[in-house]
């Protein structure tokens, strides 16, 4: 079988690049026990140079059964499989980047919108088919005499805004063939690989058998020159690892609710990997080994990375999820981690973890020493929708010193450091309590929530907290179901936990705030006061009551059960 590697070589700026490439086409031509065609000319009746290779036409019918044509721009590893070997005979051989690219399916509408009945008329189809993504690039195709067809020209050339040379029109010839029964072989992205995949992929291009230049301009060169140095200490193994760059973004609460998709990633879908975190408040992951935190991107400038995966955790202004999946109607890890990742984690998965350290905790028991003693109260203030009357967080408070409760109020004044809004704290009276308002760090307030006993809140951020560890949580939910903010504890998102309302505020308007375009209730719906969402004080006071009737029956029963292991253990 007489096979053939085929390329073109025209112009000045191609001879520069052939002689770079050249001795990689020879390497590998002789590993495909192929010959090499070096295809040159331009006729003048052809709109470019990249038209020669429907020269293929006319050597699959005179001399060769099998041709791999290879764009001179590219350079080939020593280890690269022969591509005769990849692509069975009977198959058309090439790589669709409409994978990489969804944009490309621009170029096949413009055909098919402007075009389609003068082409369909002058190939005689009758009807074409498009898929809606698939956009093939013409850079390495694998063709067999029986696809020779393919490459013939048409007399009249439509001229095409996103041409790319010759490949637009190709692909519609390619197109046109399938609807007849063509069938396609997919090329791995190794055997054409292009600088648009880096972000895509987060692998270098280094661990591809196939560096194809196109669209890299006068940088190609210097590239290419830093790529062959490579391969030459990185040969014989070439081995490589996918780099990811995490951007952990949104309010304190929202970095907190990522945890489990940021180890999610680390521990069970990137394990090999190499990857890079940036957020203002890393701290909270910094338990999750194998990770590079940095709170500015400039902490990141010594990295020389020529490709790298982006992985955002909340929306980016280029991104339209927010607007396809609403934050207001997902569960946030839920919602984290379709915008992270495109999936849900699994059930087991989704238990936030955080830890703290020795100091952290003796700051707190530095304030108060019986930390165990605590109902922790949170009078948030942000949103219109979850800031409750001053008076209303003071009752509570009040009611539980009356009836004996050791009371620890916790927030920090965010003033407008990261939100559109104040968030913080009420002004509330801390008479009788320990107030640890504004004088706890990020762990600290770990520490003091892994301990406390209770823990009342009307924002998801303490909740999300009190999610790692085995508190009682009384949530008072108004802006968001709360089902779609209990943290999962041993599997269940109501351990130990408790909402209390009379209404959620989706009962009265679904969207509101600033407009659709949100979808986050920040606004008290019209004709409504925000008292007619929350619970009577008196059945915080009775939850409260209630929570701590339990842990002393569960208290006595492992006494109880610790007894009886002892005294079976004697006998």
């Amino acid at each position: 079988m007489n096979k053939a590697i085929v390329t073109i070589v025209n112009g000045e700026k191609y001879e520069k690049i052939w002689e770079k490439t050249q001795p990689y086409f020879l390497d590998y031509a002789e590993k495909c026990g192929a010959e090499l065609i070096v295809l040159q000319g331009h006729e003048g009746n052809l709109p470019s140079p990249h038209w020669i290779k429907f020269s293929i036409y006319e050597l699959l019918k005179k001399e060769f059964d099998r041709i791999a044509f290879m764009d001179a721009d590219i350079i080939i590893r020593a280890d690269a499989p022969s591509l005769f070997d990849v692509v069975p005979e009977d198959e058309f051989g090439i790589f669709n980047e409409g994978t990489f690219i969804p944009e490309r399916k621009v170029c096949i509408y413009e055909v098919m919108n402007k075009y389609a009945q003068e082409i369909m008329k002058a190939y005689g189809v009758p009807k074409f088919s498009y898929d809606g993504h698939s956009y093939y690039n013409t850079g390495v195709m694998v063709v067999s005499r029986k696809h020779r067809h393919i490459f013939k020209i048409v007399e009249d050339i439509k001229p095409l805004r996103n041409h790319f040379g010759e490949q637009t029109f190709l692909n519609y010839k390619i197109m046109f063939a399938q609807m007849e029964g063509l069938k396609i072989h997919e090329l791995d992205y190794k055997f054409n690989r292009m600088s648009h995949m880096d972000r895509v992929l987060g692998m270098t291009r280094l661990d591809s058998y196939f560096i194809h230049y196109a669209g890299d301009g006068d940088r190609l060169f210097d590239k290419m020159e830093r790529d062959i140095k490579a391969w030459e200490q990185d040969k014989p193994d070439y081995k490589y690892k996918k780099k990811i760059f995490v951007w952990a973004l949104g309010g304190l609460g929202d970095v907190i609710s990522t945890e489990p998709v940021i180890r999610y990633i680390r521990n069970r879908m990137y394990k090999d990997a190499d990857i890079y975190l940036m957020s203002k408040d890393w701290e909270v992951y910094d338990h999750i080994d194998g990770i590079r935190f940095a709170k500015k991107v400039e902490e990141f400038n010594d990295l020389k990375l020529d490709a790298v995966m982006e992985i955002n955790t909340h929306p980016v202004p280029w991104c339209d999820f927010q607007k396809l999946s609403p934050f207001n109607f997902s569960h946030c890890i839920d919602w984290v981690s379709q915008m992270a990742l495109g999936r849900q984690l699994p059930d087991k998965d989704k238990q936030i973890q955080l830890d703290y350290r020795r100091n952290h905790l003796e700051k707190c028991r530095s304030i108060y020493k019986n930390l165990e003693e605590l109902v922790l109260v949170h009078p948030g203030v942000g949103w219109e929708s979850k800031t409750f009357p001053t008076e209303y967080w003071q009752k509570i408070i009040d009611r539980l010193l009356e009836e004996g409760f050791k009371v620890g109020i916790i927030g920090r004044d965010m003033k407008f450091e990261q939100h559109l809004v104040p968030h913080g704290y009420l002004p509330i009276n801390a008479d009788g309590c320990i107030d640890f308002r504004d004088k706890l760090d990020i762990k600290e307030l770990f520490a003091l929530i892994s301990k406390a006993k209770t823990l009342i809140t009307n924002d998801s951020m303490p909740v999300h907290v009190a999610g790692a560890f085995d508190n009682n949580i009384i949530l008072i939910p108004t802006c968001k179901h709360p089902d779609l903010i209990m943290p999962w504890r041993k599997g269940y998102k109501y351990y130990k936990a408790k909402a209390l309302y009379k209404k959620l505020m989706e009962d009265d308007s679904f969207y509101i705030g600033d407009g659709q375009e949100n979808y986050v209730t920040k606004d008290i719906p019209k004709g409504h006061m925000i008292g007619e969402y929350l619970p009577e004080v008196e059945e915080v006071i009775e939850t409260v009551k209630q929570f701590d009737e339990q842990d002393i029956l569960n208290t006595c029963s492992c006494r109880k059960d610790a007894k009886n292991d002892l005294f079976s253990q004697l006998h």
